[in-house]
């Protein structure tokens, strides 16, 4: 009878533990969705105005057209950069002076408790849910690496994804015409969302595997896997392979930006 129980509890906490980990994957797997979306974007309708105002022509006089692309990526790759740095550094801030202020002492005991291994829930009012998922955001090192992650694979994401809007704002002369064009860049990126979601039911399936590793969909997959305590191979590997194909998309969006931006009507 002890072994059921402890084994029943043991089942308990890694459900419960699933349960968050699923909360804080669908939350960065769309910040992610967004941050592309809205940046990526940024830099193809830059491109847009910069090619009709003809700005871009007195500018290659002076730099090559693939540098002239790689550091309008890099400079809007930046700002997206440091809005995620103020947040982490406002969040962990928060973390580590306020919440400990905020938190009951008998919460705060149990939360020792659970921490310890000697937490007994038939004998606390707080429901073990609630005690995992404040002990989880009270953890200053925990929320740290979870915005080094997502600052790790927006960067990388952003790269890849801004090469190929890039290119797009290169190819036409308004808005208008981009948008026939964007979904080659959305359509993956909704994709990728999708699969974080079924990230969420088995992180470790072939499938989700599979597409944390391309490069079309990894960015957001990953995010989603990554608060299941995954392999820290795998993050490493998707991220080496993510950047390897943002220098191969980079080199043809640099090809197409070359022509593109001289092109009218």
């Amino acid at each position: 009878q002890t072994f059921r129980n402890d084994k029943s509890q043991e089942e308990d906490t890694q459900a419960q533990s699933s349960a968050v980990a699923t909360g804080v994957g669908y939350v960065l797997g769309f910040i992610l969705y967004m941050f592309l979306l809205i940046y990526g974007s940024m830099v193809m309708q830059s491109v847009i105005e910069e090619k009709n105002n003809r700005v871009l022509e007195l500018m290659v006089s002076s730099v090559k057209p693939i540098q002239l692309m790689l550091g309008k990526i890099i400079g809007v790759g930046l700002v997206a950069l440091i809005q995620i740095v103020v947040w982490a550094i406002l969040v962990c801030a928060f973390v580590a002076m306020v919440m400990p202020l905020l938190i009951p002492a008998d919460i705060a005991t149990d939360m020792a408790a659970m921490q310890a291994g000697t937490f007994n829930a038939a004998s606390s009012d707080v429901s073990t849910e609630m005690l995992t998922a404040i002990s989880t955001f009270s953890n200053v090192g925990y929320v740290a690496s979870i915005f080094g992650y997502l600052a790790l694979f927006m960067v990388g994401g952003f790269l890849f994804y801004a090469s190929i809007f890039a290119a797009i704002g290169a190819s036409v002369d308004n808005a208008q015409d981009a948008s026939n064009l964007t979904t080659f860049a959305t359509i993956p990126i909704i994709f990728g969302l999708v699969f974080g979601m079924m990230a969420f039911q088995d992180p470790n399936s072939t499938a989700v595997i599979w597409m944390s590793m391309i490069p079309f969909t990894s960015p957001m997959v990953m995010i989603a896997r990554i608060p299941f305590d995954i392999a820290q191979w795998q993050i490493w590997l998707s991220f080496a392979i993510l950047i390897a194909s943002f220098v191969g998309m980079a080199w043809f969006a640099g090809k197409v930006y070359r022509i593109g931006i001289f092109m009218y009507g």
